[in-house]
């Protein structure tokens, strides 16, 4: 991928839910350090909300390449690829 052009200006990634953390996980692996806004009290807020609902994708579907790539170099231990989430 070529270089980001820089502006001076930040990008802005809004929400902190799951494609918000992906888009921002793409950014970062290009050398752009994103500002996140998220409405809710925290990262995932929604997601906490909905937690009673059950996901029926395992999590091979539910993480994006390049936010596991930035979470594993964090010492993040990924979840089988064939488990369904869990709230």
């Amino acid at each position: 991928m070529s270089a980001a052009i820089q502006t001076g200006l930040p990008v802005v990634v809004i929400g902190a839910g799951p494609v918000g953390l992906a888009a921002a996980a793409h950014l970062v692996e290009r050398g752009i350090r994103p500002v996140i806004l998220e409405r809710g009290a925290s990262v995932g807020a929604t997601l906490l909300e909905w937690g009673h609902v059950k996901v029926f994708s395992p999590w091979r579907y539910n993480i994006d390449a390049a936010a596991r790539r930035l979470l594993e170099r964090a010492g993040w231990q990924a979840p089988d690829d064939d488990l369904l989430p869990t709230g």
